[in-house]
Order: structure tokens, then sequence, then C-alpha cells
């Protein structure tokens, strides 16, 4: 039904594509798989690989540090790391939720991924004895949802990759949305904009009109 109404931005709810970022959730069992990019995509003569890593600062909100005032006001800056998951349909206990008639015969969603060095850490051990390019993970929440202690059990296979044709629908659904990932870690502020969140004094610029008559002046010339 189409109406008249003029909406304003307040009426208006966009939902992107990535919902929400991953969480684990106490008492459950996830299964999650980390996608790489597709092979060919090289960086530095290389393929590239899943992750996006930036120093941060938090004050009010994620920003990337810029190696001066941010540091002497906050202290040394954190490492951020994000990538791309997809977080299979399951029970609570991690099995899988069947999907019937489907082009996959699994359900997923595509989530992003941010944690800090200790998570990476706990990964890359795991990596090192499993491959988690070719293997799924079972992510398992023993804390609460704001302090997320998380263990990692290795599955024997991965999911998505059973199939070429399920492996090029994932690729198809995840790699438009990589450059989101950056985004996910933090801002990037200016000096001036990082200044401002910390309180500091903001240099004015040099030619900023004083006044509403020397406004009126200037535009009078133009």
């Amino acid at each position: 039904m189409i109406t008249n109404d003029f909406l304003d931005f307040d009426d208006i709810e966009i939902k992107p594509k990535f919902k929400e970022k991953y969480k684990g959730i106490p008492g459950e069992r996830h299964r999650l798989a980390i996608i790489w990019p597709k092979p060919e995509e090289k960086a530095n003569g290389k393929p590239k690989g899943p992750f996006e890593k930036r120093r941060v600062h938090y004050a009010d909100k994620y920003f990337f540090c810029k190696d001066g005032v941010c540091c002497e006001k906050l202290g040394p800056s954190k490492e951020r790391i994000s990538c791309l998951v997809i977080k299979y349909k399951t029970k609570k206990d991690g099995i899988i939720v069947k999907a019937e008639g489907e082009k996959l015969p699994f359900s997923f969603e595509v989530l992003e991924w941010v944690f800090a060095d200790k998570k990476f850490n706990q990964l890359k051990a795991l990596h090192a004895e499993w491959d988690l390019k070719n293997h799924d993970m079972y992510v398992s929440c023993e804390g609460s949802e704001q302090y997320q202690d998380l263990t990692f059990t290795p599955c024997k296979e991965s999911l998505f990759q059973l199939r070429p044709e399920y492996k090029e629908e994932i690729y198809r659904e995840t790699e438009p949305s990589r450059a989101n990932l950056v985004r996910a870690l933090g801002q990037d502020l200016s000096i001036e904009e990082i200044k401002e969140i910390l309180g500091l004094e903001v240099s004015q610029p040099i030619d900023a009109v004083s006044g509403g008559e020397d406004l009126d002046k200037i535009l009078d010339e133009m």
C-alpha cells in the first residue's frame, strides 16, 4: 500500500546485512567458520588473510591510535582484530539444524567478529594444530555476554566446504562486505576530533568568522 506520507530520518530503520557482531551466549555452543578471502585475492604478492588489525583507544567509542595526544592522555593503545565468520544455525548444543529443500542444506548468518589479542592468540594456537582455513570450530562461552570467556574446539571438517557449490555461495555472500571489517574496529578520527573527545583545547581556524555582522558583509560582497 502506497501512502502520501513524507518520512523523516527517525521514521525509517535500515537494517544492515551484518545485523550484529558475533558474541558467545553462556550455556550455548556455536559452530563457526572463519572466512578467508578467495585464494586469488592477493596482498603484497601473497594470498590475503582473513583479519584486519588496528591499534585503538576507547573514550566513549573506539578510534584508531594516532601515536600522539591520544596515547599521552589514555596510555598505550591496544590491538583490536576483526574477521568475518559464518555462524551455522544449530541447537544449543551445537548440533546443526538441517535446512530441507534449500539451496544449501544448512542455514547460517554472516557476522563480523571483533576481539583483542588474547582471543587471537587462542585462535592462532588452534590454527597451528588444525588449520582453521579447512575446519569449522565449536565456540563455547563460559563467562557472560559482556565478558566473553570463550573456548574453541575444532570440528573434523569445514561444513561449507564439503561441496564446491556450498563454498561458492558463501563467498558470494561474504566477499562484498569484507571492506567493512576496518570500520568494525573503530573510527578513523582526525587529531582535532580526538582532542575534542578528550576534552582538550581545539585550535580555531585562522579565517573563522567572528560574528553575524561579518558574515553579512562577506555575503554582500559575493
